[in-house]
């Protein structure tokens, strides 16, 4: 490796466009994962009984066999809010069940007193559920489904993300130390080099 000044200075403009390079990848993918969580916290806090939504898409993790072989148990289903009028038979709806998000299939719509009513069941499931939803209780229409990533989400709960947060942490200190310790042979030779040069 070369020491003299003009290669110094090649390696420090290498050095820097590589960093900042970096940073502007770092900030094109940060920068819309943080307006995204933004959007999200507000809804949370200023609506607290419904979903978040971004751009009026939400995400729910498939965690029974109810909707098998279509959804099945981890895949994470892609919910778009939509207007009563859309709603059709044979769609695939979420809705709220108590403190819980159910996503089955509209088997039939009933019409009382101009209100409307549907009547749910999971695709495997023998029997239609027992209750009729209202169109407030619906999330959404499912327009897509990501396979097996709510079971990456689950799997990064708990103590799993500690020992994850603790690998990568070693991993970086690690990597740092490494770091500083090349600079420093390199200032060193850099110092003897300037020294014999003189």
């Amino acid at each position: 490796m070369l020491y003299t000044e003009e290669a110094i200075k090649n390696r420090k403009s290498k050095a820097q466009t590589i960093r900042k390079t970096i940073s502007i990848i770092i900030y094109i993918l940060l920068t819309p994962l943080l307006i995204y969580n933004i959007s999200l916290i507000a809804q949370a806090i200023t609506n607290p009984n419904k979903t978040p939504s971004f751009m009026g898409i939400k995400t729910y993790t498939i965690i029974s066999g109810s909707m098998e072989p279509e959804f099945k148990i981890g895949d994470i289903v892609i919910v778009k809010e939509t207007k009563e009028d859309e709603i059709k038979e044979q769609d695939v709806i979420s809705f709220r069940h108590g403190q819980s998000i159910i996503t089955h299939r509209i088997i039939a719509i009933e019409e009382i007193e101009n209100k409307k009513t549907y009547k749910t069941k999971g695709d495997s499931n023998n029997v239609e559920d027992a209750e009729s939803i209202d169109f407030a209780l619906v999330e959404g229409k499912v327009i897509g489904r990501i396979p097996f990533l709510g079971r990456v989400s689950q799997l990064l709960q708990g103590k799993v993300t500690l020992i994850v947060i603790a690998l990568m942490a070693y991993i970086y200190f690690s990597h740092a130390s490494k770091v500083n310790r090349i600079k420093n042979r390199r200032k060193v030779k850099r110092l003897k080099y300037e020294e014999e040069k003189n």
